[in-house]
């Protein structure tokens, strides 16, 4: 596999320490050269005094700007899975030897291309504590696994005359949900054996919501109770329940294409697991029998986020 420029560049300077002017360094250096011309210019002792003295806190500052930053790695990281279109979350924890002071460590995510981009800067202290915990995000696109670029630690601490950094690799990576995609009805489907799905439609055997009232809606069914606690004027909404039994099936929208698909089955999902329903999920390679609860929906939602991508992640 052939890497880019910046990903061969990136390697050679893993955990490695770097160390350069800031625009303020740059001013004081050009303010140190005028000094020295004016001093050698008019033979002022005073002068040379004041050019040594700031030269030499020039040199200080240097070293404490490097070894500040030495020492400071990221020791792990865990990632939050979260649906496409929101932000992913990573946690860093940032390590180093307690017997030593790190101040305004900067933390950010290494930008490849500086283009609309909001640069993420969390700064931390390890002054009582071998480590601190780090809260970094990243926007997602697209479902599937989020795999960070390399993260880069620096700090401009105590003069900001030099800014020192490094860059880290992470090993985590945070799962990507489908983004949720509502459709009006549960579509009907047959389960397992043949079974009878469930469809949710207008019916008079079940209460299932209360629906603000609007016009076209029967009277017959509008809630007295609740309006009459000055709740405004709601109506009463009833399920048609064929079947306990609750199958989504990816076949079931043949107008949709693949993303929207998996959209509406994660919506669906999210849905009857507040719910607290039993559902099953049919997809082309896989099928999951109906059952609840958290790992039921757990196993669901990285199917869904991980359907066709095969070797791409």
């Amino acid at each position: 596999m052939k890497l880019s420029l910046f990903d061969r560049l990136t390697q050679q300077r893993q955990g490695k320490i770097y160390i350069f002017p800031t625009k303020a360094g740059w001013g004081f250096m050009l303010l140190l050269f005028l000094l020295l011309i004016l001093s050698i210019n008019f033979e002022n002792n005073l002068a040379f005094a004041l050019t040594f003295l700031l030269s030499g806190i020039m040199v200080v500052a240097i070293l404490h700007t490097y070894s500040n930053l030495v020492g400071v790695t990221i020791d792990r990281s865990n990632a939050q899975a979260c649906f496409a279109g929101e932000e992913a979350g990573f946690t860093l924890f940032i390590g180093a030897n307690k017997e030593r002071e790190h101040q305004q460590i900067q933390v950010s995510w290494v930008n490849r291309y500086q283009i609309n981009s909001v640069d993420r800067v969390v700064a931390v202290d390890l002054i009582d504590s071998s480590q601190v915990a780090v809260e970094l995000s990243l926007p997602t696109r697209r479902r599937g696994w989020c795999t960070p670029t390399k993260v880069k630690l620096q700090t401009v601490f105590p003069l900001g005359l030099f800014r020192s950094w490094s860059y880290h690799s992470i090993s985590a990576k945070a799962l990507v949900y489908p983004s949720p995609v509502s459709s009006q009805n549960l579509p009907a489907t047959s389960g397992a054996g043949g079974q009878g799905g469930l469809t949710e439609q207008s019916g008079s055997d079940d209460f299932s919501e209360l629906k603000r009232f609007e016009a076209g809606m029967s009277p017959q069914h509008i809630a007295w109770k609740v309006y009459a606690r000055g709740q405004g004027l709601h109506a009463k909404r009833f399920a048609s329940r064929q079947d306990l039994d609750i199958w989504l099936d990816y076949d079931a929208w043949p107008e949709a294409d693949q993303e929207l698909r998996l959209s509406r089955i994660c919506y669906w999902v999210l849905k009857l697991h507040r719910e607290d329903r039993c559902y099953g999920v049919r997809l082309p390679d896989r099928e999951w029998p109906p059952s609840r609860g958290d790992h039921h929906r757990q196993q669901i939602l990285q199917a869904l986020a991980l359907f066709g991508l095969g070797s791409r992640q």
